[in-house]
């Protein structure tokens, strides 16, 4: 019976150290026009293997768009989502598509969790769309 007890805690201690544990001090995501950057900071991570940054667009579930590595807390990870505003093989950009990010927790017992979702519009300014009419009419 006293072996048992000692198997149980021993189990239990064995369960915390690789459980994950992870808050977000802050979560953002913004365009410029051209790309997205998502950036994160957390206050607390503990257990963690790495990160899976996940889009979702209108009507779309998400997916996985990239694999980020710990760095340790307090530090901050940035994501530059070049991919995100392509319309096609032209290069022609979306406008007015609203994209939502949220980031996969993966610990080393590979359980996940999520943190919150945080969403962004893409839009041009009127300068960069004027811009951008002027040089298609010379191609």
């Amino acid at each position: 019976m006293q072996a048992m007890k000692y198997i149980a805690i021993l189990f239990l201690a064995t369960a915390s150290i690789i459980a994950a544990e992870v808050a977000f001090d802050q979560m953002s995501a913004k365009s410029d026009g051209k790309v997205i950057t998502v950036e994160w900071r957390p206050t607390i991570e503990k257990g963690i293997r790495n990160y899976e940054l996940e889009r979702a667009s209108s009507g779309e579930g998400f997916h996985s768009i990239a694999v980020i590595e710990p760095k340790g807390a307090q530090s901050t990870y940035r994501y530059i989502d070049e991919n995100a505003l392509m319309k096609g093989g032209n290069n022609e950009r979306i406008l007015g598509k609203i994209y939502s990010y949220r980031i996969k927790v993966i610990a080393y017992d590979n359980s996940a969790s999520y943190s919150n979702i945080v969403s962004v519009s893409h839009s041009v300014s009127g300068i960069r769309r004027t811009w951008g009419m002027i040089k298609e009419m010379f191609r």
